[in-house]
């Protein structure tokens, strides 16, 4: 078994990296927008005195901010899937030296990269590990808090409620048009406004049961680590106790010269 504490960490930190990048990124155009206006040149002044070359200039930054974010976000997320399925490769591992689980490591590496799929699949496999760790936990008496469960199935729904609202068709009588009328809403502003929501609570709930589910994984590497090094300290022992016994039987038959004998 191996430690993959430090490999959940990283994975934990990029999960974080993506969040503030996406938070940040967003208020970029207007923050590269500010610094234009305030450098000091005959063009950029130029073009500040006319509408058209203020929506210009604004413009200009949306497409450097656009291209800039696309980079940076891609880059962090690319590190991010790296981290993840290396760790959920050698998680799966070490569960499978300690118990069963219905997805191999492999397996469950090649389920989750399906585009759209795998994304939701990997509920499935995730559940399924902290079924499998909860459960040998459990019965080797060293599981001190339970899984957060209702947080991770608060996180497959709220995907599936924002996959409705990225896919729903246009439909006067649909649901939702109802439902935003009877509020009082604006259909667009609403769902646009509902998306971000919900991009923002999935990823803080997925951090918070990927970071229990670390915190029992450290723990049970912890008290594997101690029983293996118990268990490597009673064999030794239990040798050289052989080898006592062994001694005094070969000093009792003669076999081998006596302390006194080899003194003299």
């Amino acid at each position: 078994m191996q430690d993959n504490t430090k490999r959940g960490e990283r994975v934990l930190f990029w999960m974080k990296v993506i969040i503030v990048l996406f938070f940040v990124l967003r208020f970029l155009p207007v923050l590269l927008f500010g610094l234009l206006t305030l450098a000091e040149g005959n063009f950029v002044q130029s073009i500040m005195k006319s509408t058209a070359g203020f929506w210009y200039l604004f413009g200009i930054c949306i497409v450097i901010s656009m291209v800039f974010s696309g980079f940076v976000l891609l880059g962090a997320f690319f590190a991010f899937c790296v981290r993840y399925l290396s760790w959920l490769y050698r998680a799966i591992s070490n569960l499978r030296l300690l118990t069963t689980t219905s997805f191999s490591p492999m397996g469950a590496v090649l389920l989750t990269c399906i585009p759209y799929f795998g994304y939701f699949l990997n509920y499935f496999i995730f559940r399924d590990m902290v079924k499998s760790q909860e459960k040998y936990m459990e019965q080797h008496g060293i599981l001190k808090k339970r899984f957060p469960k209702k947080i991770l199935n608060a996180w497959f729904i709220a995907s599936l409620v924002l996959l409705i609202l990225v896919f729903e068709e246009p439909n006067p009588h649909g649901f939702m048009t109802i439902f935003y009328m009877t509020l009082g809403f604006d259909g667009n502003n609403a769902i646009t406004f509902l998306e971000k929501t919900l991009i923002v609570i999935i990823s803080i709930l997925y951090i918070m049961s990927f970071s229990a589910y670390v915190k029992q994984e450290r723990e049970l590497f912890r008290v594997h680590t101690e029983e293996l090094f118990n268990k490597h300290v009673d064999e030794v022992i239990r040798e050289r106790e052989i080898e006592r016994v062994a001694k005094m039987i070969r000093e009792s038959q003669g076999l081998e010269p006596t302390q006194t004998n080899q003194e003299k």
